[in-house]
C-alpha cells in the first residue's frame, strides 16, 4: 500500500510541475512613468511583458511553460539587457495568472479600430498547425500574437498561456480587440483555440477547419458548446 501511495505522489508532482507557469520580475518601481519605459522596451526586445501592480509597480516576464526557458530568460535579461531578475515563487505566480493588480489601461475606441483593422489585413492567410510564417500558414496563436504585437503587446506562443494573461472579461463585456478562447472538445477544460472579437457576436482568427484566417460567429453550435471565457490583454 505505501508502494502504491509513492508512485501515485509522484506521479501527481510530475503532472503538477508539467502544468505550472513561470514568471520572472524584472524590475519594482516606486513610480509609473519609470515601470511604463521598462515594459515598453523589453516589449521591443520581444519579452511577453506585463505592469503588474502590488504597493509597488513590477515589471512581469512570461508565463514560460518550464523552468529551463525561465532561468535562461533570467539569464539572458542580464547578460543583453544587464536587468537584474528572478523567478517569482509559486503563491506570488497563482495571484498574477488570476490577473490580481494587472493594471487596466483605457483604451481609445481609434486604437481598438486600428488593432482589428491590422487582423483584417491577415484575412485569408492559411492556417498551419504551428505556423509562424504568413506566406506559409499560421496557427491561432501566432496570429493574435502578430497582431497585438503591432500596438507594442507581446503575448505568449500559445493559447494556453494567453488565457493566463490581462484581465478575464464575462461575454456580456466584450469589445473589439478581447481575446475569446474555446475548449478542444466540449467536456475538456484544455484551452485549444484563441481568436479576437470584433462585435456583434463575431471574432477573427486562424481557423484550422477553414484552413484560413476567417471571421466566424460565437453564436455558431461548434464554438457557443466550446467557448470558455475571454481576456483584455491591453
Amino acid at each position: 500500500m505505501k508502494k502504491i501511495f509513492l508512485i501515485f505522489n509522484f506521479t501527481f508532482l510530475i503532472l503538477n510541475c508539467l502544468y505550472c507557469e513561470h514568471f520572472i520580475q524584472a524590475g519594482v518601481f516606486r513610480y509609473k512613468e519609470e515601470a511604463v519605459n521598462q515594459q515598453l522596451y523589453l516589449a521591443s526586445r520581444n519579452y511577453p511583458v506585463m505592469l503588474n501592480i502590488n504597493g509597488h509597480y513590477r515589471i512581469i516576464v512570461g508565463p514560460y511553460e518550464d523552468k529551463e526557458t525561465a532561468d535562461f530568460t533570467v539569464l539572458k535579461l542580464l547578460s543583453d539587457e544587464n536587468i537584474s531578475a528572478g523567478l517569482i515563487n509559486e503563491t506570488d505566480a497563482e495571484k498574477i495568472t488570476e490577473s490580481s493588480g494587472v493594471q487596466e489601461v483605457e483604451i481609445s475606441d481609434e486604437v481598438l479600430g486600428e488593432l482589428v483593422n491590422v487582423a483584417f489585413d491577415f484575412l485569408g492567410v492559411s492556417y498551419k498547425y504551428g505556423g509562424m510564417d504568413v506566406e506559409k500558414g499560421i496557427d491561432c496563436s501566432y496570429f493574435m500574437q502578430k497582431v497585438y504585437k503591432s500596438l507594442g503587446t507581446v503575448l505568449p506562443r500559445t493559447s494556453r498561456l494567453q488565457f493566463k494573461i490581462g484581465k478575464e472579461i464575462k461575454r456580456d463585456e466584450l469589445i473589439p480587440g478581447d481575446l475569446v478562447f474555446f475548449r478542444k472538445y466540449i467536456r475538456s477544460s484544455r484551452i485549444g483555440h484563441v481568436g479576437m472579437y470584433i462585435g456583434n457576436d463575431e471574432f477573427i482568427h486562424a481557423s484550422y477547419g477553414a484552413k484560413k484566417v476567417t471571421i466566424s460567429s460565437l453564436n455558431e453550435t461548434y464554438f457557443r458548446k466550446r467557448f470558455s471565457g475571454a481576456r483584455r490583454p491591453l
